[in-house]
């Protein structure tokens, strides 16, 4: 069994079967302590789940959901896509030097190793907004969402000695990609021009693509880190599950605003306004 408290008076409590969240009503209550003990893969997955569950959820009070899907809607989470994969094989690359520096090579290979996996999946995006009839130029729009967990995954891996939070942000990233089935891919698809190819990145960064695999490797190393590691991974996979799924401070810009923005960076074959 394991557990972590990941804020608010909340812990998240996982076993091999399942994880729940527990609010500990007593100061005796054994969840109110910290854990610790090994992990195992099996434990360790489920209790990052509960953390990333619990971030969804608190993320999304007040919030509200963003409009149906259209292929306006569509490039605009592409460039989304852009900038969250744009920006992590440097920040992977600071993130393995400090976890050497840190004399932590085993991490420090996870990183590279990483960096390296992430090298040029930004042009997936690059590709599909071409395919859509927007100029590359479009990618220098603010996506809110994308620009806040950039600059948590920044600030977790320029500012600590020991990056831990760059694990559980990669963790939370790929993690909540597996929830894109076939089924999602399709529904995509089924927006776009006919013929259309604008999926690219999304194949990729799906339970279709390689975070299967990255998924699986992740919770195999955060297993075999110490109780009070695992528990700080916990914490943050809850922070950047919340960041997630918060609505922007402005809301969710409809088809309307949108195309007013892409404007500028649109040709005039291609691309959908609606």
């Amino acid at each position: 069994m394991e557990w972590a408290a990941i804020g608010g008076g909340a812990v998240v409590v996982a076993t091999e079967a399942r994880g729940w969240l527990h609010h500990p009503a007593n100061p005796m209550d054994p969840f109110h302590f910290p854990m610790k003990g090994p992990g195992t893969p099996a434990t360790t997955g489920r209790l990052l789940d509960a953390a990333i569950a619990a971030g969804l959820t608190a993320g999304a009070v007040g919030g509200t959901p963003p409009p149906p899907l259209t292929a306006t809607r569509w490039a605009w989470r592409l460039v989304g896509y852009y900038h969250l994969t744009h920006s992590t094989p440097a920040l992977l690359v600071e993130t393995a030097r400090r976890f050497d520096a840190a004399g932590r090579p085993a991490l420090a290979a996870w990183a590279t190793e990483k960096a390296a996996d992430e090298t040029a999946h930004d042009r997936l995006a690059l590709r599909d907004l071409d395919e859509l009839g927007y100029d590359a130029g479009v990618t220098s729009l603010r996506h809110p969402t994308a620009v806040a967990m950039v600059d948590w995954f920044r600030a977790a891996a320029e500012g600590d000695a020991l990056p831990l939070g760059v694990i559980a942000y990669a963790h939370t990233v790929e993690r909540l990609a597996l929830t894109l089935d076939a089924a999602a891919v399709d529904a995509v698809r089924a927006v776009l021009p006919p013929g259309s190819r604008a999926i690219r990145c999304l194949r990729v960064h799906s339970a279709i693509g390689s975070d299967v695999s990255h998924v699986s490797d992740n919770i195999r190393l955060v297993a075999t880190l110490p109780a009070a590691e695992r528990a700080a991974i916990a914490l943050a996979c809850r922070r950047v599950a919340g960041l997630f799924s918060r609505t922007p401070d402005e809301g969710h810009l409809d088809d309307a605003a949108l195309a007013a923005l892409f404007r500028p960076w649109r040709r005039s074959h291609g691309g959908q306004d609606g």
